[in-house]
């Protein structure tokens, strides 16, 4: 298991890295610690932001600061964020990447997207997006799952990355109605086939998560997520993304952007296929793939 947590070495990302710490602590992963110095124009000399960018990526990974057991390996590169984060994760073969909350640029973002868009857009791996100082591991976990695969690729993070059978877990489920005018017995069958289905898939997972509660939702699915957000209060929100285009990006948001923008919790976003639990054999994901196609 290997995890990458990419730190600007601002105040606001160190709760990525002190959680990056504490997931590798109870992985017993492999985490690597990136710093991109960027190459914009600046009064300071590129090589003389290296140094002082290295000197401080090494004090953060060094007691006092550091405290947890694992020892992390170093990088400090200069380029654009994005693509070098996207090639580290490549390399690497992370199967997690950890940031903190970015500087929103509205113009910029809109037009570039943000490192979080690059990153689920690639899907090359779940990425977790830290806001909060870290108490332990997660104690409270709310997930945002459908019967799609996507929701398949965030169990399978989930329980892997976080869940135990020691922490509270709940599931929103959030479905639109297909047409105005529908008869309440159809849309009884559509909330009853939805909990079956996703009640399969948690069971399928982890014997352990069949006793989650899933709780049925309807309306705009960023809405809805928000609401059960502030109900449940969950330390820590996880959702499946289908991912969307660059082109899309200009005109539509994601919900998962949506809710990542508004959500004050941390967020872990899986996108579809980027996760599978490797202890599981091929054969077994393939079937599973195949069973929720036919639901």
């Amino acid at each position: 298991m290997r995890i990458l947590c990419a730190t600007d070495l601002l105040p606001k990302s160190d709760a990525a890295v002190e959680r990056a710490a504490v997931l590798a602590d109870r992985l017993q992963a492999d985490l690597m610690m990136l710093h991109i110095v960027s190459t914009d124009s600046s009064d300071q000399s590129l090589e003389d932001r290296l140094q002082a960018g290295l000197t401080q990526l090494t004090a953060r990974a060094r007691p006092p600061s550091w405290k947890a057991q694992c020892a992390p390996r170093l990088g400090i590169l200069p380029g654009n964020p994005a693509r070098l984060i996207l090639d580290a994760i490549e390399e690497s073969k992370a199967r997690l990447l950890v940031l903190g909350p970015h500087r929103r640029r509205p113009l910029r973002d809109l037009l570039e997207g943000t490192v979080v868009e690059k990153a689920l857009e690639s899907r090359k791996c779940p990425v977790l997006v830290v806001r909060n100082t870290p108490r332990g591991s997660y104690k409270r976990v709310l997930l945002a799952l459908d019967s799609s695969s996507a929701s398949i690729s965030a169990v399978s993070a989930a329980a892997t990355l976080v869940l135990t059978p020691d922490t509270a877990a709940q599931v929103v489920h959030v479905y639109e109605v297909p047409y105005a005018g529908i008869p309440e017995e159809n849309v009884a069958n559509l909330q009853r086939d939805s909990v079956r289905s996703i009640r399969n898939l948690l069971e399928r997972e982890r014997t352990y998560l069949s006793g989650i509660e899933i709780r049925v939702d309807h309306g705009d699915p960023s809405d809805a997520i928000l609401r059960s957000v502030e109900q449940y209060q969950p330390d820590l929100l996880v959702m499946g993304t289908r991912g969307m285009g660059r082109l899309r990006r200009t005109v539509s948001t994601s919900v998962a952007n949506t809710v990542l923008n508004d959500v004050e919790r941390d967020v872990l976003i899986v996108p579809e296929g980027s996760f599978v639990d490797r202890a599981i054999p091929v054969h077994l994901v393939a079937s599973r793939r195949q069973e929720h196609s036919l639901q």
